[in-house]
């Protein structure tokens, strides 16, 4: 019986020491994974930290885009406030345009009808006297004549600058 004891001793101590055995390599498995779990843990550590820098690169870029249509905005409406003013411009110099080209034509009816009542009172005076009227009296006319037309081309010149600069 002490055999029987002893066999079954050794069986549990043989059986136990396998267990062991197995118990160790077990361990070494898992402490294998472990280490592997660490490295890959390191991994994703270092690829949250480049993801974290990306998305502070990524959040400057944002805040210059922002900034960057900021600027265009206010650019956009200097250019509506300055095209408005240049149309209010436009209108008023078209306003003055009328009003110039009306006071030319005036001035050229007012011109002709001068030179209409000059014309009839020198027939008037020459028919008076009970002659033509004096080659003098011709070229006065169309001296003044002349005069009055050079007025009104430079007139017409202004307004056609005028034009033009719209």
């Amino acid at each position: 019986m002490q055999e029987q004891l002893l066999l079954q001793l050794v069986n549990l101590v043989q059986n136990l020491s396998e267990d062991m055995q197995w118990i160790k390599q077990e361990f070494q498995t898992m402490k294998q994974e472990v280490q592997t779990m660490k490295q890959e843990v390191q991994t994703m550590k270092q690829e949250i930290q480049t993801m974290k820098q990306e998305i502070q690169t990524m959040k400057q870029e944002i805040q210059t885009m922002k900034q960057d249509i900021q600027t265009m905005k206010e650019e956009i409406s200097e250019l509506k406030t300055k095209v408005n003013k240049q149309e209010a411009d436009i209108r008023w110099l078209k306003e003055q345009m009328k009003e110039n080209t009306a006071m030319i034509k005036a001035v050229r009816d007012n011109q002709l009808e001068q030179r209409s009542i000059q014309d009839a009172m020198r027939h008037e005076i020459a028919h008076i006297r009970g002659e033509m009227a004096t080659k003098q009296d011709i070229a006065y006319i169309h001296e003044r004549l002349d005069y009055q037309l050079g007025r009104i081309a430079r007139t017409e010149e202004e307004l056609h600058m005028l034009k033009k600069a719209n």
